[in-house]
């Protein structure tokens, strides 16, 4: 089990988040993200098996070194608060930013463990309107499928898909803080631009 998170008899639950996605409508919002609190208001009720954190990072040149350390940093943070974290190495878009959307490995990783571990409940903590077609799958296998997001964010695709919505705009609230990680503070995004850390 993650650490942290409580044990609920049945509903073996995993959680998928995009951390890019999270993080980036947070900083739009101006709002800052404590994981610790996040993973255990979504652990309620639940008994969370792992919670898998997708998230980018630059690419390994000299332009993006110092974006990147602080990157690896933040990441080491919630590996060491027992998140379970995969990175996707993102690619140069032009001599001054990149990407490094991990969409389509969260979504095919869900499917094969929602096959090999065969959860009650899978929760994606993401609005990006794609995955609707992956909850709809799920559904369809049997597995009740929550989306975590700001309601102003949630793709329609996904809300229709999803079996349950929770509104993060009721967890990550004006003035909450991630605790120990807070000099991470605006370092998740999945697209970057140099200069912008």
């Amino acid at each position: 089990m993650a650490a942290g998170g409580h044990r609920a008899p049945g509903n073996r639950t995993l959680i998928f988040i995009d951390e890019g996605n999270l993080t980036g409508i947070c900083s739009k919002l101006h709002r800052s993200i404590d994981w610790l609190k996040l993973r255990e208001q979504l652990s309620r009720g639940h008994d969370v098996l792992e919670v898998f954190i997708y998230a980018g990072l630059p690419p390994t040149t000299p332009e993006w070194v110092e974006f990147r350390a602080k990157r690896e940093r933040f990441l080491h943070w919630l590996e060491g608060e027992a998140f379970y974290v995969i990175r996707k190495q993102g690619r140069p878009t032009s001599a001054q930013a990149y990407k490094a959307n991990v969409d389509v490995m969260m979504a095919t990783e869900a499917m094969e463990l929602a096959i090999e571990v065969r959860p009650d409940t899978i929760i994606f903590v993401t609005g990006d309107g794609d995955f609707g077609f992956v909850a709809c799958k799920l559904r369809r296998r049997g597995t009740r499928v929550e989306v975590a997001a700001f309601e102003n964010n949630l793709g329609e695709d996904l809300r229709i898909a999803a079996s349950v919505f929770i509104d993060l705009g009721k967890i990550i609230k004006d003035g909450d803080y991630k605790n120990a990680s807070d000099d991470y503070r605006g370092s998740g995004v999945e697209t970057g631009v140099v200069g912008n850390s």
